[in-house]
């Protein structure tokens, strides 16, 4: 049985915020989007919860009052923490799967008829989902027609996504698509280049993305191994999948159009990553054939 959504409803400013922006923007017809956009807020709300659980744990109440109201708490945002994974599971099993704004912008995600409020353990949370919320989404959709040309500039420069790309043509036979982060994709025909580099942009952007958890589990103190660095599929759901980082399965959950799909692909990019979390951005990797990873 599902726990009420209300335990930790806990009001957030997000007024004219870009959250909720975006959240008005999207048209109302849009079920991709929406499916997208609630399914993002979960994994966020997730993960961040899950991060305050861990961090718990290395506290030390100097009370009775204060232990019995960590453990409280401790025992609140694990049932919070399993209802959330039940949503997600949920979202993929055929319940309706909506949301909508409030007068007083507060953003509530409809689970079937249960509304979940996006909201984090605390005032910091908040704004760290907000933004994380809007930067993955914007990494899949184009979002220029939501924000505003100032707004987006922050955007880009606070995510780092501002790098520039090129073809390279040297025959009919030889198509290049190169990304000044170090990856080049070589194509052998022209055809369908515009699908191609959307392609190759929206998997750069996986990779950034993975990047960003994994630097969010070394702060964590997680430690990564790379050797068992994997994507794993949860059951039941589409594009979310555990992002398993070390021999004592740590994990998080993350959304992945492309790399979820093909864990071979996923694999031959461990050394890039590895690299470039290491700022080693001078690290340059081919990916020779790449039409056998294309669906269109």
């Amino acid at each position: 049985m599902l726990l009420s959504s209300s335990v930790f409803a806990i009001e957030i400013n997000l007024s004219r915020s870009k959250l909720v922006q975006l959240a008005q923007h999207i048209e109302a017809d849009d079920l991709e989007k929406h499916y997208y956009f609630s399914q993002i807020a979960l994994l966020e709300m997730y993960d961040t919860y899950q991060y305050e659980l861990e961090r718990s744990l290395t506290q030390t109440a100097t009370t009775m009052e204060k232990i019995v109201k960590l453990r409280h708490w401790r025992f609140s945002v694990h049932s919070y923490l399993e209802t959330l994974n039940e949503y997600l599971y949920l979202m993929d099993s055929g319940v309706p799967i909506n949301y909508f704004v409030s007068p007083q912008d507060k953003i509530f995600l409809l689970i079937g008829e249960v509304p979940v409020i996006i909201s984090g353990p605390n005032a910091g949370a908040d704004k760290k989902i907000e933004r994380n919320i809007v930067e993955q989404f914007c990494l899949k959709y184009d979002c220029l027609n939501y924000f505003s040309k100032q707004e987006m500039t922050t955007e880009k420069e606070l995510l780092n996504q501002s790098y520039s790309s090129e073809w390279s043509i040297k025959s009919s036979h030889q198509l290049a698509y190169i990304l000044d982060n170090g990856l080049t994709f070589n194509f052998s025909t022209m055809k369908n280049r515009p699908e191609k580099e959307l392609w190759a942009n929206q998997l750069s952007d996986e990779l950034n993305l993975i990047l960003k958890y994994l630097y969010r589990t070394k702060e964590k103190g997680k430690q990564i191994d790379w050797s068992l660095l994997m994507i794993e599929s949860l059951p039941l759901t589409d594009n979310a999948y555990k992002l398993i980082i070390n021999q004592q399965q740590d994990y998080v959950k993350i959304s992945l159009t492309i790399l979820g799909k093909n864990p071979k692909l996923f694999n031959s990019f461990i050394p890039w990553l590895k690299k470039h979390f290491e700022h080693q951005s001078s690290y340059r990797m081919i990916i020779n054939n790449t039409e056998q990873y294309l669906n269109f």
